[in-house]
């Protein structure tokens, strides 16, 4: 994160932009650069909403649970998530100022509750930061040829953020690059994997999704689903990230709203692309479902790209990692240079 003392640039959206904030208490003597364009936002929202990171990551444990119609929740949480996008689409347009839920919900229910909602957030998004780099150590680990130990999985996953910290301490100009280098990277594999899978490592049709093979027995199916959704939950957080950065977007009022709906959009396709098309390479669900297969996609990927290709994935994978972890860190930096000022 940069901030630079500068004048009001020239030009009329740059003087409306100037004007709103001044208008929200802000005076233009401290400002971001307003450096990042709408597919850099759409790219930050993406990579933090990384359909490649929750698949992945919640894939086995939400088969396990519910069976091959978790899928579902994917779909259903989208919708619901897309709703809540549209009303932080016009909070953000009301007030675009760097930090997200904290500036917003201050202004909305007062300082009490904004102070709350920013630690709250705060909290999450260092979790999650840990979360992600963590689940990143295994990968790494094994592109690497490292056992996947708790200590090579700890220090893979301190690389990981070490160089997201390198990558972010360049600014708002390499943070927008990066970041849509990792969307075209995880959204071009995602589709590149999943294209593969489908063609080559099928072993099912559709209507596997509404059978749960035996996910769920001995208690309430419903209990079952609502357990394996968490990978739609884990899947659409982030896209608030859009407005984290609404000092460093043009136009933010306009760029912003359209930019999270962009991102539930290409996110969300993503990430039900490369669900299905797991779910039907797998070739026993009941070893899934039983425990017997703790890690279905390291096998399915494994089998069917071979130890050269399987190599290749991993180092994309890694990529969505790389730049899920970056665009949390900015979004944290955002946030808590938010509630100091």
């Amino acid at each position: 994160m940069r901030v630079e003392s500068t004048e009001p640039p020239s030009g009329s959206i740059a003087d409306q932009d100037a004007e709103h904030l001044a208008s929200l208490g802000y005076s233009y003597e401290r400002q971001f650069k307003r450096e990042m364009t709408f597919w850099g936002n759409v790219s930050l929202g993406f990579t933090y909403l990384s359909p490649v990171v929750a698949v992945y990551s919640l894939f086995a444990a939400s088969l396990g649970v519910a069976g091959p119609p978790m899928f579902w929740s994917l779909v259903i949480v989208g919708i619901g998530q897309l709703l809540v996008a549209t009303v932080f689409g016009e909070v953000v347009a009301a007030y675009p100022v760097a930090g997200g839920v904290y500036p917003w919900s201050r202004r909305l229910w007062g300082r009490k509750w904004g102070w709350m909602n920013g630690w709250v957030y705060l909290v999450a998004l260092l979790t999650t930061i840990a979360s992600v780099a963590y689940g990143a150590g295994p990968f790494l680990s094994t592109l690497v040829g490292m056992a996947n130990t708790v200590d090579s999985v700890i220090i893979c996953g301190l690389v990981v953020i070490a160089l997201a910290t390198v990558l972010n301490l360049g600014g708002t100009r390499v943070l927008n690059t990066v970041a849509m280098i990792g969307l075209l990277a995880e959204l071009g594999g995602a589709l590149a994997v999943g294209s593969w899978l489908l063609l080559t490592a099928r072993h099912h049709d559709l209507g596997v999704l509404f059978q749960s093979f035996g996910a769920g027995e001995g208690s309430n199916y419903f209990v079952a689903f609502a357990a394996a959704g968490l990978i739609g939950i884990f899947q659409y957080y982030g896209f608030e990230a859009c407005g984290d950065v609404a000092e460093e977007v043009p136009n933010p009022g306009r760029t912003i709203p359209k930019a999270m709906r962009m991102t539930i959009y290409i996110g969300g396709f993503a990430a039900m692309f490369v669900c299905l098309s797991l779910i039907l390479a797998v070739p026993d669900f009941a070893a899934v479902i039983s425990g017997a297969d703790t890690d279905p996609v390291g096998n399915i990927l494994l089998s069917a790209f071979g130890p050269i290709g399987f190599k290749v994935v991993l180092a994309v994978v890694l990529v969505s990692f790389l730049s899920c972890v970056l665009s949390l860190q900015a979004a944290t930096s955002r946030l808590a240079y938010s509630m100091a000022r």
